[in-house]
């Protein structure tokens, strides 16, 4: 029985060996397999997965219509004449004075030795006494004023006539003056605009004054509104500022209307800013006066841009690559704003973009 035993103990470890072998052998093999494995994908190419790989070029976008007000804040930068002296031809004691609210043509300024002294705007500044006959161009300026107060003259001539006399007495008599129709020219200031603010003024009440002397100073008067860096477009724009609305003319940056400059002078505002404040700029806002249909389009789709002009291509009307016209009236972020020429921007509902514009000429 024993010799038996061992037999089977020595059959068990062959066994034992054989299977150990076997592993060894299975695993040298996975090994072996690896190692080539990890070659191969050394050797290989480097592809990447197609789902990676790069997009195709996005060629078409979308275009819209919208209607565009235009509306934005500037800067407009005034321009402010010199202010000027104001000379009284009268002498003797002030006995009345009506300067506080500024002063107007055709009417009082201020009373000398108990007679008023009337302001008159003339093209030529009168400079002497005025009778039937005389001639020349204060005596135009003269008739020309006098027919635009409403009084009786001859406009556009140069000789003081009967008429014209008529008329002088007519005004003096408004104004409280007694009158035979010739012109004193005591009785008379000349003001540069048809009304005027007043300055230092010293004919008040009491007072001495002399022909020939400055007895006030008109200050500087705003003459023009310029939109800072400002492009002008085609059509007439509204302004607003400080509570005064106004006309921007089309094709222009600029505002010499005297009424709307008037109006701004006289706001609360604008008299409260020092000369510093206003020559570096004053806020207004500008809108078209008339709102635009124009078409919205990536600022991408606009070529051959030459000033406010430029080309689309319109991927809805035609295939063809064939350029359109554009005006371009507007700008938001990343946005170009366009009025198309000679088509129906409504029509349009997609516009190319990208690689396919280069080459394309704009005319």
């Amino acid at each position: 029985m024993g010799k038996k035993q061992r037999g089977t103990k020595v059959m068990n470890n062959g066994a034992r060996r054989g299977r150990l072998a076997g592993a060894w052998s299975l695993l040298a093999v996975a090994t072996a397999i690896c190692v080539s494995v990890g070659a191969c994908a050394l050797l290989l190419p480097d592809r990447a997965p197609a789902l990676l790989g790069s997009a195709g070029e996005t060629t078409t976008a979308p275009a819209s219509v919208q209607e565009y007000s235009g509306s934005q804040q500037v800067t407009v930068v005034p321009t402010i004449s010199t202010e000027r002296n104001l000379l009284g031809n009268a002498n003797g004691t002030v006995t009345a004075d009506w300067s506080a609210d500024g002063l107007a043509s055709g009417k009082g300024a201020y009373k000398v030795n108990d007679r008023v002294v009337v302001a008159l705007n003339t093209a030529t500044p009168l400079y002497r006494d005025l009778k039937t006959g005389d001639k020349g161009d204060d005596v135009l300026a003269l008739n020309n004023e006098l027919s635009r107060l409403g009084y009786n003259s001859v406009a556009g001539s140069d000789t003081y006539w009967w008429a014209t006399s008529d008329g002088w007495r007519q005004l003096m008599n408004d104004n409280g003056n007694p009158s035979d129709g010739t012109l004193a020219l005591a009785d008379t200031m000349w003001i540069p605009e048809n009304a005027v603010a007043v300055d230092e003024w010293t004919a008040t009440t009491g007072s001495m004054v002399t022909g020939g002397t400055a007895i006030g100073k008109i200050p500087g008067a705003l003459t023009k509104l310029t939109v800072k860096n400002g492009a002008a477009v085609g059509q007439d724009r509204t302004i607003g500022m400080y509570g005064v609305n106004g006309i921007l003319p089309a094709d222009n940056t600029e505002i010499t209307d005297a009424e709307f400059l008037r109006n701004v002078s006289a706001s609360e505002t604008f008299q409260s800013m020092d000369m510093q404040t206003k020559k570096a700029g004053l806020d207004a806002t500008v809108a078209l006066k008339e709102p635009l249909q124009v078409l919205r389009v990536p600022a991408g789709a606009v070529f051959g841009i030459d000033g406010s002009s430029g080309c689309i291509v319109p991927k809805s009307r035609n295939t063809s690559n064939t350029p359109a016209k554009v005006t371009i009236v507007g700008s938001e972020l990343g946005v170009s704003l366009v009025q198309v020429q000679d088509a129906d921007a409504s029509a349009i509902a997609n516009v190319e973009i990208g690689s396919g514009l280069n080459g394309l000429v704009c005319k």
